[in-house]
C-alpha cells in the first residue's frame, strides 16, 4: 500500500500525484521540485521516474499506482479502479507527513479529500493541462469515458478549491476565468523542457536495437525531413498538412520529405487511413506509439516540427513545442492562441493562419530553401528554452508559489 513517511523525517515534503498519461511529465517535475523539497511521487507508470532521472534524486520517494489497480480496461475494471483509488488516496493523505498535494490534470476521487485537506491546512496545488476534459474519441465510448471522468474528479469544485492552479498558457487562464474561477490563483508557468531525453539518449537508444520495429524504421527514414509528432485526430490539422505537402512537392519535388511520426487516437484509425490514401510519396509514416528511447533519434533527424493543429487541447499541443526547442528545432505552428504564445515568429518559428494549407507550404518552403534561417530558428528556439523554459527555472517559480500560498 502507499509508503506513509517516518516521524523523523522534516516536513517540508510535497505529495505529488501523477494523471495516467502524463507520468514523463510528472516524474521530471519531481527532479525540478527535488532541488527545492522532498517529493512523494505517486505515479502510474513503473519507468518514467527512471526515464526523467528522478530516481537518481534523493529527495524523490516513488510509488507505483498501478500495482494496486487492476489490470487492463472496461467499465468493471474502470469502476473498481475508481473505488481503490479511493483508498489509496485515503492512507496517502491521512497518514504522511507533507505541506503540499500536487495533483496533475483529473485525479478521480480526490476532490472528497478536499475538507479533510483544508482541515489540516494543507495546500492543493492542481497542474490543468487543459480547461476541458480531453476526449480521445467522438464515439460513444469517449464521450461516456468523459462523462464517468467529470462524475469522479469534479474539476468544478476543483477549480473553487484548490490553492492555486497552473497552467501553461495565458490562453488557458483566460478560459478558466471565463468559468469564474477566481484570477489570482491561477498562475501561468511554460511547459518546461525534455532535457532528460538528451540525457538518455546514448544509453537508451542501444537498447532500442532489440525492437526490430523501431530500428527499422529509424533505418527508413529519410537523410532530413520536415516532421509531425504525436497522436493523431481530426483536429491534429492532418488534412490540412497533406494538402500543404503537395504544394511544396510541386514546387520542390524530391527535395522535401516528410515523417508522420504517432497513430491515431482510439475511433480515429479509419480517418487517418482515408488521409493517407491521398498521400504522395515524399510522406513517410511511423504509425505506431514512439517510446521514450526513439524520440530523440527522430527528433534529430528533422530540420523543423510542424503544428497544423485547427483545435486546440493544450494536453496534446504544450509538450511538442518545448520538446522541439530542447533539440534547437524551430516549429511551424497554426494560429492556434495556446501555440503561439509559444513561438517567436521569424525567430523561433514560423507561425501560418490556423487551416490554410496554402500558407503552411509557404511556410515549408521557407525554411526549406533557407538552410541558414533554420538553423539560426533553431539555435534562437534553444536559448528561448533555457532563459524561459527550463526545468530548473518553471521550478524555482513554482517553489516560489509553494511558500507564498
Amino acid at each position: 500500500m502507499p509508503v506513509i513517511c517516518e516521524e523523523s523525517e522534516p516536513l517540508s515534503r510535497v505529495l505529488l500525484f501523477d494523471s495516467d498519461g502524463l507520468s514523463n511529465y510528472t516524474s521530471y517535475l519531481a527532479r525540478g521540485i527535488s532541488k527545492f523539497r522532498q517529493v512523494v511521487l505517486y505515479s502510474f507508470s513503473e519507468n518514467s521516474h527512471i526515464v526523467t532521472g528522478a530516481s537518481l534524486q534523493k529527495n524523490v520517494k516513488f510509488q507505483y499506482i498501478k500495482k494496486w489497480l487492476p489490470k487492463g480496461y472496461s467499465t468493471f475494471k474502470g469502476i473498481i479502479r475508481v473505488i481503490l483509488l479511493f483508498f489509496i488516496l485515503l492512507i496517502t493523505l491521512t497518514r504522511n507527513q507533507y505541506e503540499i498535494v500536487h495533483i496533475q490534470e483529473h485525479l478521480p476521487m480526490f476532490f472528497f479529500f478536499i475538507p479533510i485537506l483544508k482541515l489540516r491546512h494543507k495546500k492543493i496545488f492542481w497542474t490543468l493541462h487543459d480547461t476541458e476534459i480531453f476526449i480521445p474519441s467522438n464515439n460513444i465510448h469517449g464521450k461516456l469515458q468523459v462523462l464517468f471522468l467529470e462524475i469522479v474528479s469534479q474539476p468544478k469544485i476543483m477549480i473553487k478549491w484548490s490553492d492555486a492552479i497552473i497552467v501553461h498558457a495565458l490562453s488557458l487562464k483566460e478560459q478558466l476565468i471565463e468559468k469564474k474561477a477566481d484570477q489570482n490563483k491561477i498562475h501561468v508557468i511554460p511547459h518546461f523542457d525534455y532535457n532528460y531525453l538528451l540525457e538518455n539518449h546514448s544509453i537508451n537508444f542501444k537498447n532500442s536495437i532489440n525492437s526490430s520495429n523501431s530500428h527499422r524504421n529509424q533505418n527508413l527514414l529519410p537523410k532530413e525531413y520536415a516532421l509531425f509528432f504525436g497522436n493523431i485526430a481530426p483536429w491534429k490539422g492532418i488534412d490540412v498538412l497533406i494538402d500543404a505537402t503537395k504544394i511544396v512537392a510541386d514546387n520542390l519535388g524530391q527535395k522535401f520529405n516528410l515523417v508522420i511520426a504517432g497513430t491515431p487516437y482510439d475511433g480515429y484509425h479509419t480517418y487517418f487511413n482515408n488521409l493517407i490514401k491521398e498521400r504522395n510519396n515524399c510522406i513517410k509514416i511511423i504509425n505506431r506509439y514512439i517510446e521514450s528511447y526513439e524520440i530523440s533519434g527522430i527528433i534529430k533527424g528533422s530540420r523543423f516540427l510542424i503544428l497544423p493543429y485547427t483545435k486546440n487541447f493544450q494536453h496534446s499541443a504544450s509538450g511538442v513545442i518545448p520538446l522541439a526547442y530542447t533539440f534547437s528545432k524551430p516549429v511551424v505552428v497554426s494560429s492556434l492562441e495556446p501555440l503561439k504564445e509559444y513561438v517567436e515568429h521569424e525567430r523561433t518559428g514560423l507561425i501560418f493562419k490556423c487551416g490554410d494549407s496554402k500558407q503552411l507550404a509557404n511556410c515549408i518552403i521557407e525554411l526549406l530553401e533557407d538552410y541558414s534561417k533554420c538553423s539560426e530558428m533553431g539555435r534562437n528556439a534553444h536559448q528561448k528554452i533555457l532563459r524561459e523554459m527550463s526545468l530548473e527555472r518553471c521550478c524555482e517559480v513554482l517553489n516560489n508559489l509553494y511558500k507564498m500560498k
